[in-house]
């Protein structure tokens, strides 16, 4: 199966500006959704991601600030030197060749592991029914 065309996959990396006071303030799980990549998912993996942020590497440091402003302990992160993707809760951290393929990596665990958590119902940033 070929990957989502190239603007899907441009529009699922813009993620990170969406979400930042640079960009709209977009909460992450709307920006996941307006980015359709919930239903993108299944078509790509983090290596499709590479030639599009090679190409374009504001995306790049997009992702470098996403990933450095996080508010929590929890979750994924991704250093610029070495390029390590890790995880404090799951105390793992994996070397990559190049920025580009880390941040890949990183998009990828991070916005799965939203999707993953807003289905379960610990996730959402939007009351459940029968809350207010």
């Amino acid at each position: 199966m070929a990957p989502p065309a190239r603007h899907s996959l441009e529009q699922i990396l813009r993620i990170a500006r969406l979400t930042s006071s640079r960009g709209e303030g977009l909460s992450l799980l709307d920006a996941i959704d307006r980015a359709g990549y919930a239903s993108l998912r299944s078509g790509f993996r983090p290596a499709d991601l590479v030639p599009v942020l090679r190409a374009q590497p504001s995306l790049v440091q997009d992702w470098l600030l996403f990933s450095a402003d996080k508010r929590t302990s929890g979750g994924w992160y991704v250093t610029e030197e070495p390029h390590v993707v890790g995880s404090i809760d799951a105390a793992v951290e994996v070397e990559f060749g190049s920025i580009e393929e880390a941040v890949a990596e990183f998009v990828v665990r991070e916005l799965d592991q939203a999707v993953a958590l807003r289905e379960s119902g610990r996730g959402s940033d939007r009351p459940r029914p029968g809350e207010h």
